[in-house]
């Protein structure tokens, strides 16, 4: 993955807090796991990659398995909400008139 001279981009999980975080049981290795599954790698070459492609993989990996179904969608859509700083203008001239 080279950016040919531009910074490379930051690389951010989607996330945004919900009543669904809670349990009694984690997986230490879910990520691994994404990873492993997304790009065919195993345990001992993902190891090996640095960790700009391992993130990279990662949020690839994250952001297509939640594409897969409607639920995933809206859950990136409200990712994508909460990270906004600039209103839509487009949208409130819309929904409010001028």
């Amino acid at each position: 993955m080279a950016w040919k001279g531009q910074k490379p981009p930051k690389l951010v999980i989607p996330y945004y807090p919900s009543d669904d975080d809670k349990g009694h049981y984690s997986v230490e290795t879910l990520d691994d796991k994404f990873v492993i599954d997304y790009t065919k790698l195993n345990i001992l070459e993902i190891s090996e990659l640095n960790i700009v492609e391992y993130w990279q993989y990662l949020r690839d990996s994250y952001i297509h398995q939640l594409n897969q179904t409607e639920e995933g969608r809206k859950y990136l859509e409200n990712c994508w909400i909460m990270t906004q700083t600039k209103p839509d203008k487009k949208a409130l001239r819309e929904q409010f008139g001028k």
